[in-house]
């Protein structure tokens, strides 16, 4: 329909309808990745920070997560999260050390005490800020940017244990083999011990296991139950060394894009992850080691206060060798050790 007066169209129903159609904005793709099995707790934990997600955004976005190594390797899913095709990850602070050097401290063997609810409260406080402003930090200000820190489990030693040989003392560990993430401060934390590290992920630690390319690994209990170790393992020692931390961190570029009411939901949706985490973890962990203790020659130990001494004592050169020129990790794991005194 022409105007008269300047021989323009003039606006129509149809027209405004169409325009009002076309400025409806699209839906937010928010694509989130982690590499445990599914069903574990931290994709139980993973799946609550998602729904979370979506009901507190509605028709704003399309949140999606995928498990299990469906986004390739840990480090892989990293490199993708830095290309934008993953915005979310969750990851093991051995993976996210390759990227961000300061997670390493994480790593430290006997760094946090034998009681799970202190470690959660270290990982829920004024440390765990320090630590994810450190993500985004230096060269990693573009890359990334950090959500939250949340604890695993303990890791446990896993072995053969052939000629029902079992691990007491770091003297055990002399000969062995042992499957470790590539990481240095874990490398020579075996070293240590007399063991000798072989890197392996965790995509074929089960293979590595059990075509004896290593005697033993590191593990927690969602992980020796969901990739079945205890097939190819017939004892795990719990001596409390080390304690599995997951790094929820995001691509900096695309989080600084969204809305302050959007980076608001997604934080709040990574704390309804971590509640959920913590609250199932523990009962989550007791079915686990039944079913672990079900399986044919199966023999778990936990290691004395006087046994884990002795690991400790040897490692205590770890952190002077590992964290030597790096004031900021020398000074946070120094801070942490003050907390639990």
């Amino acid at each position: 329909m022409l105007c008269p007066a300047c021989n323009k169209d003039m606006p129509t129903v149809q027209n405004l309808e169409a325009k009002q159609q076309h400025t409806v904005q699209e839906p937010i793709e928010i694509v989130i990745s982690h590499g445990q099995p599914v069903n574990t707790i931290e994709d139980l934990a993973a799946h609550a920070m998602q729904e979370k997600l979506q009901s507190l955004l509605g028709d704003q976005a399309h949140v999606i997560l995928y498990a299990d190594y469906q986004m390739g390797s840990g480090r892989e899913q990293i490199e993708a999260m830095q290309l934008g095709r993953i915005h979310i990850t969750i990851q093991p602070a051995s993976e996210v050390s390759h990227f961000i050097e300061d997670m390493k401290v994480f790593l430290c063997p006997y760094l946090f005490p034998s009681n799970a609810g202190e470690v959660m409260a270290i990982l829920d406080g004024a440390l765990e800020q320090d630590a994810l402003d450190r993500i985004g930090m230096g060269q990693n200000e573009s890359m990334f940017t950090g959500l939250g820190l949340w604890f695993g489990g303990y890791k446990l030693f896993t072995f053969h244990g052939e000629d029902n040989k079992t691990i007491h003392s770091p003297a055990d560990f002399q000969g062995l083999k042992i499957a470790v993430p590539d990481a240095s401060l874990v490398k020579a934390q075996y070293q240590s011990w007399g063991a000798e590290p072989v890197v392996t992920d965790m995509m074929a630690l089960y293979s590595t296991l059990a075509q004896h390319l290593a005697d033993g690994s590191e593990a927690t209990l969602s992980q020796i139950a969901s990739n079945y170790l205890y097939e190819v393992q017939h004892n795990i020692v719990q001596a409390y060394h080390s304690a599995e931390v997951f790094v929820i961190f995001a691509n900096a570029a695309w989080f600084s894009s969204l809305s302050e009411s959007v980076q608001t939901a997604v934080m709040e949706a990574e704390q309804h992850g971590r509640d959920v985490l913590y609250e199932e973890l523990e009962n989550k962990e007791v079915a686990y080691l039944e079913s672990i203790c079900q399986a044919k020659g199966m023999h778990y130990e936990v290691l004395n206060e006087k046994e884990q001494e002795i690991f400790k004592s040897l490692t205590a050169p770890i952190y002077t060798e590992q964290l030597a020129g790096c004031p900021w990790q020398i000074n946070y794991v120094q801070r942490i050790q003050e907390y639990f005194k």
